[in-house]
């Protein structure tokens, strides 16, 4: 290399490197434009705001290398939304020195996350996240601030439908309505509050949906007091109220949780649900299962400050809920409430500020996948807002919504609206059954003991105890299910539910359970003929009597019952409908019949205790004109000999 290329290239360096530090700090800055910074620096700590400005201006106009008199301009102006005159200010100090105060960028960004100007936003937090040795919480509120400016644009570009609807004035009054939450039967509960401030007083209201129209909103009277209900949620079955008060001498934290049961139609005195779901903390904003086996709510600081996450907690099989465990897959740094968990078991609504969002607090639906949930997904523009969207309840079929809202055209500050969910966040449809356990011959109800069995993972689904009427309410998603009624003294009743496709899910399924006692009285002696009982939930194949997998929950079942009553001898039967030749029917309702005794023989029930019988299609329950009547037709029974 030639001497003088060499002396141009080193002296290009020096250039450079000269460019890149020619600039004043209040360090190396001469005396008196040090004494003349401090002074414009204490109007700012006065909040003499405009001599501030003007000192800093007489500084750059003095000593245009000075940069912190840039940067302070642009705080200042930022401060009085002169955005554009801050945007200018910020902007100067970045071309005297890019790297000098890495802040310049996040405040940039701050400005044009407010004037919309998202790639200008990407660009400068971009920038900031590339310098090193940032403070955390810098770093977590830029990233938070970056994902929301890649987001924005792109909801606001594809918004989703919303057209939300009053629910009229049997709901809504001049008062604030909000924090919704809905029965399977679409019994509606909601947050009620009287007054405003400090004055504010908090009551739980309920309304039913029927004929179209939502009834008159009445106060639940037996859980109301003086004080402060709310942010509630209701069972499926609308038999169990988890809502939240504060600050009474009986609680654990600042606000607890509080339960009420409604038996044979009245409520329950509320109690505090206790350790270790309620603690020093403050717990709200609760969220049943629909099986009744898990809660969901919000746990934050004393008093709802500071940082708050979403719980659950499992009930034990005694009864009491065990140890609250942290949502950690939808949590984040910043807060999560208002959790919503669908009857469908898998899907789950909250509010949250720390999930890229429109602003304030945004809704979001996570789902449940092999045991974890997914991560959350934004319900979009214009349902989210730069405004805050707390608290959502969704119905069973998964197409209504329901939030709070304070838009123009309402009864008061706060109504409540119903909303058609979008498809991509909609939960599995859900039916019901809604049944009661009666006694077979006085047909008075009885307390009973009721489960579904999931015939696909033979897990049970849900399970129960009736009050003494007898009702009982659950949930079931799609999939096939096995019902069971049992209590002791009697036979067992079962029933079976296809829900295969969403069109099974449209209506609710009734059920009157009767339930057979195996020691008959005197007064009951025109009864020992007594009706076999249908093995709803044992299946064969078409044309073989070989047993599906599927039938081992209700053959264990009656193979329990047996061994429970060693005295009891049954015969089982076997049914067909009336296609095919009457020979071969009553031979394949023979074979089928005797596979269950022997699946029962091989348990260990004695083979004297068990009878089989085929007749065929002799015995028809139903007509053999439909498929539906020869479905029913198609069955095995039992029967109680003595």
């Amino acid at each position: 290399m030639q001497p003088y290329i060499f002396i141009l290239i080193l002296a290009v360096f020096a250039l450079q490197s000269k460019a890149q530090v020619d600039y004043l700090t209040p360090k190396t800055a001469p005396k008196k434009t040090q004494e003349a910074y401090k002074k414009a620096y204490a109007y700012v700590q006065q909040n003499e705001l405009d001599l501030a400005i003007q000192s800093f201006q007489k500084l750059i106009k003095k000593t245009p290398e000075f940069i912190n008199a840039y940067i302070q301009l642009g705080y200042l102006y930022e401060r009085l939304q002169q955005n554009d005159k801050a945007l200018f200010s910020f902007k100067q100090s970045l071309e005297i020195a890019p790297d000098y105060h890495p802040k310049v960028h996040m405040a940039i960004a701050r400005i044009a996350m407010k004037n919309k100007d998202y790639s200008l936003v990407e660009k400068h937090l971009t920038t900031f996240l590339a310098f090193k040795n940032q403070h955390p919480n810098l770093i977590k509120i830029a990233k938070k601030r970056l994902a929301d400016a890649l987001f924005r644009p792109q909801a606001l570009q594809n918004p989703v439908p919303f057209s939300p609807q009053n629910l009229g004035s049997n709901i809504n009054t001049a008062q604030r309505e909000y924090f919704p939450s809905i029965s399977l039967d679409n019994q509606l509960v909601y947050t009620v509050q009287f007054g405003q401030g400090n004055q504010a007083q908090e009551d739980l209201y309920i309304s039913s949906y029927d004929k179209g129209t939502w009834q008159k909103g009445r106060g639940i009277d037996q859980v109301n007091t003086s004080e402060n209900e709310g942010a509630q949620t209701i069972s499926a079955d609308g038999n169990f109220l988890v809502f939240t008060v504060c600050n009474r001498p009986e609680d654990y934290g600042s606000c607890d949780l509080y339960y009420a049961q409604k038996i044979e139609g009245q409520w329950t005195k509320p109690r505090n649900i206790g350790p270790p779901i309620n603690s020093s903390q403050w717990e709200s904003q609760p969220s049943i299962a629909s099986n009744g086996k898990a809660l969901y709510f919000v746990r934050g600081a004393a008093r709802g400050q500071g940082h708050k996450d979403i719980y659950v907690s499992k009930r034990q099989k005694d009864g009491t809920w065990g140890e609250p465990s942290n949502l950690e897959a939808i949590n984040t740094l910043d807060n999560e409430s208002s959790p919503c968990l669908h009857p469908d078991g898998k899907t789950l609504y909250f509010s949250s500020n720390g999930w890229p969002g429109m602003g304030g607090y945004d809704l979001y639906v996570s789902r449940k996948e092999g045991g974890i949930w997914t991560k959350p997904q934004n319900l979009g523009y214009p349902i989210n807002t730069k405004e805050q969207e707390e608290a959502i309840a969704v119905n069973r079929i998964g197409s209504i919504a329901y939030l709070a809202s304070d838009r123009s055209g309402g009864f008061g500050s706060l109504d409540i609206y119903g909303f058609e969910l979008p498809d991509f966040a909609r939960p599995i449809p859900v039916s019901y059954v809604k049944g009661i356990t009666r006694h077979a011959i006085d047909k008075n109800p009885l307390a009973a003991s009721v489960e579904i069995i999931d015939l696909k993972t033979q897990k049970v689904h849900a399970s129960l105890t009736t009050d003494k009427d007898g009702t009982f309410m659950i949930a079931m998603p799609l999939g096939a299910y096995a019902l069971n009624v049992s209590k002791q003294g009697f036979l067992f009743y079962s029933a079976n539910y296809n829900l295969t496709d969403a069109n099974s899910l449209d209506k609710a399924y009734q059920l009157e359970a009767l339930l057979q006692p195996i020691l008959l009285k005197e007064s009951d002696s025109i009864s020992n003929i007594r009706e076999p009982i249908v093995l709803e939930n044992v299946f064969f194949k078409t044309g073989s009597f070989v047993l599906e997998s599927d039938s081992r929950v209700e053959l264990d079942k009656l193979y329990t019952l047996l061994k429970k009553y060693p005295s009891i001898h049954i015969l089982i039967s076997g049914h067909t409908d009336n296609v095919g030749q009457d020979n071969d029917n009553r031979s394949l309702s023979d074979n089928r019949a005797r596979a269950v005794v022997d699946y029962l023989i091989l348990k260990g029930i004695a083979s004297d205790r068990l009878s089989f019988k085929g007749f065929g299609a002799s015995q028809p329950r139903f007509s053999n004109k439909t498929e539906a009547g020869r479905a029913g037709n198609r069955r095995t029974t039992f029967q109680m000999l003595k």
